[in-house]
């Protein structure tokens, strides 16, 4: 009973008062415009946001892959050296019965593997310029060629039951029939077309680095634009509200 009194009493004052009446549905009015109008703004600029959020985590994970590689290659490089090192030492050593065809065979069985992966990776990056100057087609098909060889090679490894010492008698054996110089040919060239791959993940590491330092000046930047553009439009709305009710008035009086 109450308030069905007040609301009346409320609906009467506000009939028998035109002007109260008007300026109170022009500041409604006002007040869901400027509600609707900041809603707008903010959807829009935060559709924006999403967007470089999402491509910055996009980034990341590339960098991740990145930085993945440029840690496997440069163990590898480690890696070879360090067995090239190795066989200096132990070369002439009556102690140890190391071919050399066979140890240098065992080196680059490391790589083709490796090489091809990267490269399956780097077909997914979208840099024809990086791609061309690199050549990493050319890397792609002279590790076919590597690969190929020491396919034949193992598989014509022995397949019988055998020691140890017999096994790997047969092996070097095997191993010593092929030439030392194409064998450590292809060791050199696995290491430089290693070396290419690594050059490549490290310039696309600083591309990648310029695009999340781009993207992070563009998150800053745009919160910035909605932040005023939602202030600048209230200031508008108020302006004209402003404008109107002067308006108005001066007709009523």
């Amino acid at each position: 009973m109450l308030k069905s009194l007040l609301i009346k009493n409320i609906l009467l004052f506000t009939f028998t008062n035109n002007k109260r009446l008007k300026f109170i549905s022009t500041l409604a009015i006002y007040l869901v415009i400027a509600a609707l109008l900041a809603s707008v703004i903010s959807i829009f600029f935060e559709y924006k946001l999403s967007k470089y959020k999402n491509e910055l985590i996009k980034l990341e994970l590339k960098e991740f892959k990145i930085q993945e590689w440029l840690t496997d290659s440069t163990e590898l490089g480690h890696h070879l050296k360090k067995g090239k090192f190795n066989f200096m030492i132990f070369e002439g050593n009556a102690n140890f019965d190391i071919k050399k065809n066979s140890f240098y065979f065992e080196l680059l069985l490391n790589y083709p593997l490796s090489i091809d992966l990267a490269i399956e990776d780097i077909e997914n990056i979208d840099n024809e310029y990086l791609f061309n100057k690199f050549k990493i087609y050319k890397i792609k098909n002279e590790n076919k060629i590597i690969n190929d060889f020491l396919d034949l090679k193992l598989n014509q490894y022995p397949e019988d039951l055998l020691t140890e010492l017999e096994y790997k008698q047969q092996v070097d054996e095997l191993l010593n029939k092929v030439s030392f110089k194409k064998i450590k040919e292809m060791l050199d060239q696995s290491e430089y077309n290693l070396l290419q791959i690594n050059l490549f993940f490290q310039e696309y590491n600083n591309i990648v680095d310029k695009k999340k330092d781009d993207l992070r000046k563009q998150i800053v930047e745009t919160t910035k634009t909605s932040t005023d553009a939602i202030f600048y439009a209230f200031f508008l709305q108020l302006l004209i509200f402003s404008i109107v009710q002067i308006f108005e008035l001066r007709e009523l009086s």
